[in-house]
């Protein structure tokens, strides 16, 4: 099986015996998981949350990909190293037939999950604050915005929220903290203040910083 990278048009060799010769035929509609969100009108983070609680997707690192065990039950293929550079996988016409006949109880079951309790608090002030805001966060300013506002949270709580892997919470995590330690550091250091037009005096002062 071959596919046409950017258009997803995929095609199979078949052999015509009456000519000897090979052609081309087509495999039918297969479309990659974001436009199948599109298909059942839900965003690109939210159809690999859906698929992961139907369980279509599964964590591998940082992203919800789709096993190799369904990729040999004819769901879908997976792009582990195209040209882009960014993995991905297309879901092949019968798994979109099994997930339009699961979309409706799973989406359902899976909004019940994510609208109660903690996980529904989190996301109705992350939204309330987002709604002051001109631009919407991004994943990493989001992630520190729960650690600020909810610090009990925990990763998994914070990526049922963002609807991301609990792994990228983590690496997001990671990151702030080696921020806050770095600035808690800085502000112990009690520097003395040069003024920032003399050379010397400026390489004194970031001297100082040294760890």
């Amino acid at each position: 099986m071959s596919y046409l990278e950017g258009t997803l048009i995929y095609t199979r060799e078949v052999l015509d015996r009456s000519t000897g010769a090979l052609e081309m035929t087509s495999v039918g509609d297969w479309i990659t998981v974001t436009e199948l969100g599109q298909r059942h009108g839900v965003g690109r983070k939210q159809v690999r949350a859906i698929l992961h609680h139907m369980g279509v997707l599964a964590q591998e690192g940082r992203s919800y990909r789709l096993p190799r065990s369904l990729v040999e039950r004819g769901i879908g293929i997976r792009h582990d190293k195209p040209k882009s550079g960014h993995a991905f996988d297309v879901i092949s016409p019968l798994g979109q037939q099994l997930i339009a006949e699961a979309w409706d109880c799973t989406h359902a079951d899976y909004e019940h999950e994510v609208r109660g309790g903690l996980t529904g608090e989190m996301r109705q002030q992350l939204e309330a604050f987002q709604s002051r805001r001109l631009n919407r966060l991004g994943n990493q300013e989001g992630v520190s915005w729960f650690l600020d506002h909810f610090p009990d949270a925990s990763a998994s709580d914070i990526a049922r929220a963002l609807e991301v892997t609990p792994a990228l919470v983590t690496r997001y995590q990671k990151a702030r903290d080696r921020s806050l330690s770095f600035w808690e550091h800085f502000k112990s250091k009690n520097l003395p203040f040069f003024p920032p037009e003399n050379v010397n005096t400026r390489k004194a002062y970031f001297a100082c910083l040294e760890v």
